[in-house]
This record gives C-alpha cells, structure tokens and sequence, in this order.
C-alpha cells in the first residue's frame, strides 16, 4: 500500500500464535490493522490532518509473567491505559510533524524503536535526542515528550512494561501524569 507523506493510516499485519490443547503451536490470529485517533471513540477513526497522532494497540497482557495460555482479547480499537499495571503491552505510535508534543511520565520501563522518520525525545531537564530510523530508546519512567522532527509521518514501535515509581533522593515517589479517560481510561479488573 503505498501512502502520501502525511499518512497516518498505513496498517500493518499482526500475526499471533497460541498453543492447541495438546501444546502445539499454530497461528491464532493473522490481522490487518489500521492506526486509530484514540480521540474518535468509540468509533475509532484513522486520523487525519487535525489528530496528533494515530495508534495501533498490538497486544496487551494482564499479568507478569505473562500467562501464554490465558485467552487473547483484542487491544486494538479500544482504549488502553498509556502504561498497563498489570502487565506489558506494545503498540505503534505514528507521529505527524510537530513543533511540540505533551510532556508525561508513566510508571513504566518503554522500549521504543524508530521504525520510520526522525524524532525527538525531549525530557523535562531540557536535555534531547533525536532518534533517526532503527535507533532504540529505553525509557526508565522519565517525564518525556516524542516531536518529530521530519516532514512525514514518523513510526515508533513501543513495548511499555509496568514499573515501581521513581523514588527523589527525598523520599517524594514521581508519580504517573493524569491524562485523562481517553489516553488514560481505568484500568478493567481481571
């Protein structure tokens, strides 16, 4: 599929697999989805020139270790907490260009792989990165803005993992940024 610059809804393919009853593996699932503006819910629009972004939820855990034999549910298209505490989840996150994007911290370990375009990591001491296609970052629950920094969409493949908090030299515990029922609904009980 071939897409303009501005493109936030280029899908991609999701393959899982699971075991049968008697432990052998086969394909669960072989999907094609297509990124979302989380602030279109519940009817989940592409997004389009006024969205900030688009996302397209991958998959989701709700334990840790993970339980390989719990049923899957479907993250996409529904609205996800922006770092589970029960468990990990991956996501890609497509990015349009921008001046500016939102400060937040999440109790969480990311790791995040530019997967397509130039884009900046920006912490709250001022200090950033630019991240070019294939470079990874690790975030360890830092407050921390994405702005890319190119003229096309920019793709970032994240895995968000729950963490303790931040503890200052102090004793205060940093804690997760309020973001809302939309980038930050409540979490559903097991």
């Amino acid at each position: 599929m071939s897409s303009s610059p501005l493109d936030m809804g280029v899908p991609i393919r999701r393959v899982i697999t699971a075991h049968d009853p008697n432990g052998k593996a086969y394909f669960a699932s072989d999907d094609i989805l297509t990124p979302y503006d989380p602030n279109t819910s519940p009817v989940f629009s592409v997004p389009g020139p006024e969205s900030g972004f688009g996302v397209v939820q991958i998959h989701r855990s709700r334990g840790f270790p993970v339980d390989n034999q719990r049923p899957l549910t479907e993250p996409h298209k529904t609205l996800v907490p922006l770092a589970d505490t029960k468990g990990p989840s991956c996501r890609i996150l497509d990015l349009p260009p921008a001046e500016s994007g939102w400060f937040h911290r999440t109790l969480s370990l990311d790791y995040a792989v530019i997967l397509k375009g130039t884009v900046g990591f920006v912490t709250d001491g001022g200090e950033e990165k630019i991240l070019k296609e294939h470079d990874v970052i690790v975030c360890r629950g830092t407050n921390h803005e994405w702005v890319n920094r190119g003229k096309d969409v920019a793709r970032v493949f994240v895995v968000v993992v729950p963490s303790q908090p931040v503890v200052t030299a102090d004793g205060t515990k940093l804690e997760k940024t309020a973001a809302g029922d939309i980038y930050d609904p409540k979490e559903e009980d097991d």
